[in-house]
């Protein structure tokens, strides 16, 4: 008769839901924040074109730097002029250059009436809500003040916007977005992995007494009896050891007699008197 050994199943630890819950709160709020980022840079973009300060062609107008650094000339061939203060006929007015150069004199004098020099430059473009425009000046102010430009040019249908660069700010919050983003990834899914891994079960020095620890049918049955059998098996007798019990060989020697008994040879003597007289 043979007897199955049933092996208990391994117990399980609880899921790490602290730290599940922290990793999906860390990618769900990177990648929400990142795009929140990414969305607002394309309306930023936007919003510093459109806050370009413009001059028309054929006009002077006055520009009141407040800030230092460098200032960009755009020669603007697509957008829209707003009412300006003077008498300019070029204000309020859309136009469309086209794809074709544009070729212009600009004049920058300073408060005291005294030229300041525009290098040339480029390099920095925008194309966004309307507006296209290409760097041809740049001019570089150590402090603020009043200056009036002049725009001289045998066309008309464009304008001179002056500024920072749009693209700059918008492709730093674009970035920004994008590491946002990529950090709540990473993070929330190694806190996600951590948080799905189990924690060890609990044990003891027998597994009896801890919670969980006992299964129907997780001790061994090997070695027992079926129920209604005897649980006990007759011991053998016990075996002697070589050579136990066998006589030992021992020199002969005389038997002591007995008191009543005479030794082989000799006479035995008279029986005693039982009244003490002597023997006649």
């Amino acid at each position: 008769m043979s007897y199955q050994v049933q092996t208990p199943a391994p117990a399980k630890g609880k899921r790490r839901g602290g730290l599940l819950g922290l990793g999906v709160v860390l990618l769900l709020g990177g990648v929400g924040a990142g795009a929140a980022l990414f969305v607002s840079s394309g309306s930023q973009y936007e919003d510093a074109v459109k806050n370009l300060q413009r001059a028309p062609v054929g006009c002077d107008t006055e520009f009141n730097f407040t800030g230092t650094g460098t200032f960009i000339f755009y020669a603007e061939s697509k957008g829209k002029i707003g009412e300006l203060r003077g008498d300019c006929e070029n204000t309020g007015t859309d136009y469309d250059h086209g794809d074709g150069r544009i070729r212009v004199e600009l004049t920058l004098t300073d408060d005291s009436g005294d030229e300041v020099d525009l290098p040339r430059a480029d390099g920095a473009s925008y194309d966004k809500g309307g507006y296209v425009g290409t760097e041809i000046r740049a001019l570089q102010l150590d402090k603020p003040g009043k200056y009036t430009l002049s725009v001289q040019s045998d066309d008309s249908d464009f304008a001179i916007a002056v500024g920072r660069n749009p693209k700059k700010d918008s492709e730093s919050a674009q970035t920004i977005a994008i590491i946002a983003a990529a950090a709540g990834v990473v993070l929330g899914g190694l806190f996600i992995i951590l948080g799905l891994r189990r924690k060890p079960a609990p044990t003891g020095p027998s597994g009896i007494g801890q919670p969980g620890s006992f299964q129907p049918g997780a001790f061994p049955t090997a070695g027992f009896p079926p129920a209604g059998q005897p649980n006990w098996t007759p011991a053998a007798p016990p075996t002697a050891p070589p050579g136990y019990g066998e006589p030992t060989p021992q020199p002969y020697q005389q038997p002591y007699p007995q008191p009543g008994q005479v030794p082989p040879g000799q006479t035995p003597p008279p029986p005693a008197n039982p009244w003490g007289s002597p023997h006649p």
